[in-house]
């Protein structure tokens, strides 16, 4: 039999592949309540939605072999196609950016451009559940983190007073959020611009989960009173936004917009010659976003929005029908937290994911909470989710009342 030079198999690697791959559980994928992109799929309301998705893979194995230095010519043009349009449905008058490998490297990129900008190292300021990539970019560049705590009694609302006070001389940048993880909620970015303008400060938008999602349901008349949060809020600076996540595109993929070309010049002054973290970049990926972006465009996102605030709405309402369990209160998105103020969910993520159920825990608000986020591929899942969630509650215990310091709690969860 045929061997290659590893020694290994045709028939050995297959199956080896086979395993990994069932292990990955791509088979069940609509049993997946939170995934990195695509998560088209064709339904009634959405008809075009397997051919988009096959197309957007498509075109991202067409440019799989190249990258961003010598065969990257179309990959750069299909970036400022997809910077271009989705900066102006963002509010910018000359939007510009790039393509990133994800929400991490969107937001250090911010921050390192805020850094430029100011012409100086210096503090961030934050709120408690901002995304964990921010101390991240703190630690690995010499930042000093300063974190403002939520409101009292509520765990994504963060008083704008505070981060006002929280300001130093030396402060860089502010980052508020446009959908926060596990929450789904908006900040108050309108009264943080006002103060990012009068104090001189960089204010960054971390829209990851909501960027691709909340300017199509605001235009569709979904959800008129969202607050404004993009570049319509003078004070923002730049704002980062995943197309693996809302943006439906294949992994890795996020944007990173910048108000005007002098941001972008500073991004690329400190990260030179781009502005990414990255050097090398592969176009695979930057060639699937722009397949999504160019297939769907503003009327099919809008279609696509709608379907899933849809799920979403449906799952509430499950929820609220299943004594013990609630939702956290302020989402704006698809994303959600599923917890309980007086029952241990513990037994129950576990007996959840005995069935196949894939989704995030975290230990705040209480012990353990799901984040779930629907995306198009659940439209078969969410009635057999709230069904073996209501089974499930019979596991549930009452909840030992222990301080967080006590339950080690991450902000992030797993």
């Amino acid at each position: 039999m045929f061997q290659f030079p590893s020694g290994i198999s045709l028939d050995d690697f297959q199956h080896r592949v086979a395993a990994l791959e069932r292990d990955s559980h791509f088979e069940i994928i609509e049993r997946n309540l939170f995934d990195e992109g695509p998560h088209l799929v064709s339904t009634g309301d959405l008809p075009w939605g397997d051919d988009v998705r096959n197309l957007a893979a498509e075109t991202y194995m067409r440019f799989l072999h190249g990258e961003t230095w010598l065969t990257g010519v179309g990959a750069l043009a299909m970036q400022t196609e997809i910077v271009t349009w989705m900066g102006r449905l963002l509010g910018a008058d000359h939007p510009t950016g790039f393509v990133t490998s994800g929400g991490t490297e969107s937001n250090l990129c911010a921050l390192l451009a805020a850094s430029s900008r100011a012409r100086r190292r210096g503090s961030v300021v934050f709120p408690e559940y901002g995304h964990y990539s921010l101390p991240k970019a703190c630690s690995m560049f010499g930042f000093e983190p300063i974190i403002v705590p939520a409101r009292q009694g509520s765990a994504c609302d963060v008083d704008p007073a505070a981060i006002d006070a929280a300001i130093r001389d030396d402060t860089i940048a502010i980052v508020a959020t446009a959908g926060t993880w596990a929450y789904g909620s908006v900040d108050p970015i309108t009264r943080i611009g006002e103060i990012a303008e009068t104090r001189g400060v960089h204010l960054h938008v971390d829209a990851c989960f909501g960027g691709y999602i909340l300017p199509f349901l605001e235009r569709s008349g979904y959800d008129r009173e969202i607050p404004l949060w993009d570049f319509r809020v003078p004070g923002v600076s730049s704002i980062s936004a995943d197309l693996h996540k809302n943006g439906m595109a294949p992994p890795p993929a996020s944007t990173l917009f910048f108000r005007d070309d002098a941001l972008l010049e500073a991004a690329k002054a400190m990260c030179p010659p781009n502005g990414t973290i990255a050097g090398t970049r592969g176009t695979g990926p930057i060639a699937g976003a722009w397949a999504m972006v160019t297939l769907l465009g503003e009327d099919g996102y809008t279609a696509v929005s709608l379907q899933t605030m849809k799920l979403r709405d449906r799952l509430f309402s499950g929820v609220e029908a299943i004594d013990g369990v609630q939702i956290y209160p302020g989402s704006r998105i698809n994303v959600s937290l599923l917890f309980s103020d007086e029952l241990d969910l513990s037994h129950v993520v576990a007996e959840l994911r005995t069935k196949g159920w894939m989704f995030s825990t975290r230990n705040h608000p209480r012990n353990v909470a799901m984040v779930l986020v629907p995306m198009p591929q659940n439209e078969r899942a969410i009635d057999p989710f709230l069904e073996d969630l209501e089974t499930a509650m019979s596991l549930a215990s009452p909840l030992r009342r222990i301080s967080e310091t006590e339950s080690g709690d991450s902000p992030y969860g797993v």
